[in-house]
């Protein structure tokens, strides 16, 4: 049962620490984050854990479908993926904080919700 509990942790559900401090003021330097990585659908303002060598925490601003502005000009973040047509690789417009970015659905780690802070 021990070996079953922790392959879920491994696999499903892991804790990150935030380690930067110009997150979001729902966020703050040292809170612990349960990542729920089974879940594959975001909605807008939820806090979400991607990267591949080091893991990042952002909020989603904006979900495929969605029309963002960028410098000025405005863009359609596709439903389906431009490269392979595919419903499952999209793109999210998430913020670190101090800046904004792209990230493809196949960056993406999993949802994040805050356990408690570390003081």
């Amino acid at each position: 049962m021990l070996l079953v509990m922790l392959a879920v942790r491994a696999w499903a559900f892991t804790i990150y620490q935030v380690t930067t401090s110009d997150f979001q003021p729902q966020v703050r330097k040292g809170d612990r984050m349960i990542v729920n990585r089974l879940e594959r659908t975001y909605d807008k303002g939820e806090h979400i854990v991607f990267g591949n060598q080091d893991a990042f925490i952002g909020k989603v601003l904006a979900v495929p479908g969605d029309t963002v502005n960028i410098s000025g000009k405005d863009y359609l973040l596709p439903t389906r993926c431009p490269l392979c047509g595919s419903d499952f690789h999209r793109y999210y417009m998430v913020s670190l904080g101090k800046q904004e970015t792209l990230i493809h659905q196949t960056d993406i780690i999993g949802t994040a919700y805050r356990l408690w802070p570390i003081r």
